[in-house]
């Protein structure tokens, strides 16, 4: 079996600790895990999600490109529907919070976006739940935006707050 029915094979499973190894050992996987991001099933994506994070960590250089790629996704110029690329982001920030602090901003910049606000504050709080000091300084850019009546929006707010003030209350 080739790499990439492997890649696929694990990923239908959702065998995420077995995508992390591939994702890790093999620098290959990340090119059939990327496509993944975008696939009808949403228990394929998550697993990629974590697949693509998993690879980041392991191999910098690789995930520096893939960041960059995947905020320039979310990008109206760009032609692609980029929302299914933000839970990778939020993986790959909550393992290596240096590779993704320099794109918090931009990221939590988007939360105008109706279509892209519910995704952008999961991969935040996912961020938050390891490095909280690198979404601390763009919850303001969160807030304006968060929709009164969308309780879901609100519940990942709060959390997001939470996880940042916690934080603070410990340094």
């Amino acid at each position: 079996m080739g790499l990439k029915e492997e890649v696929m094979e694990v990923l239908r499973a959702g065998d995420v600790t077995r995508i992390e190894h591939i994702a890790a050992t093999d620098r290959r996987a990340m090119r059939h895990l990327l496509g993944r991001l975008w696939d009808q099933d949403g228990g394929v994506r998550r697993a990629a999600s974590i697949g693509v994070g998993a690879a980041a960590e392991a191999h910098p250089d690789v995930g520096l490109d893939i960041v960059r790629r995947l905020m320039w996704a979310l990008n109206d110029e760009s032609g692609m529907n980029g929302v299914f690329g933000i839970a990778a982001l939020g993986e790959i920030g909550a393992r290596d919070s240096e590779l993704i602090e320099p794109f918090v901003a931009p990221l939590a910049s988007y939360s105008w976006d109706d279509g892209l606000r519910l995704e952008i504050l999961k991969a935040l709080v996912r961020i938050a739940s390891t490095a909280p000091r690198i979404v601390a300084p763009h919850l303001a850019l969160l807030e304006p935006h968060i929709e009164p009546g969308n309780h879901e929006e609100i519940e990942l707010a709060a959390e997001l707050r939470s996880l940042v003030k916690e934080n603070h209350d410990q340094a």
